[in-house]
């Protein structure tokens, strides 16, 4: 009986965070769909993309200066992070101005998207890596 060794995957944490929160969106969408109405399900979708897409745009941030020194890289992070959170006001403003938008179910994807981080931790905190 041998030891089986994890093998390392060819893709970062952050790609599989995002990946995670990506189906996150498409999961609680569906069950507003499924458990609700087309607007329930509508109003969930703008949510999960007001969450995701800064943190996209955040991940592309960082990969750019990841190979650089410590100083360009905490310059990238405040910069990004700064953007991150105007983009994420801009995109609330934006969702806000759609007509009959459902507040529960654009907060539930919302919150449950950034929730990923948290359960990334659990799942991904022995191989963390940018």
């Amino acid at each position: 009986m041998g030891l089986v060794m994890a093998e390392k995957s060819d893709y970062s944490s952050v790609s599989k965070i995002l990946v995670m929160q990506f189906f996150v969106v498409v999961l609680v969408s569906a069950g507003f769909l499924l458990f609700g109405t087309v607007n329930m399900a509508v109003s969930s979708i703008l949510g999960g993309i007001t969450a995701f897409l800064p943190n996209v745009y955040f991940a592309y941030r960082m990969s750019l200066v990841k190979e650089q020194g410590a100083k360009k890289i905490v310059g990238a992070f405040y910069s990004g992070e700064s953007r991150k959170i105007l983009m994420t006001f801009v995109l609330f403003a934006v969702v806000f101005q759609v007509p009959d938008v459902q507040f529960m179910p654009l907060m539930a994807c919302f919150v449950a998207v950034l929730s990923v981080f948290w359960f990334a931790l659990f799942l991904y905190a022995q191989d963390f890596e940018i």
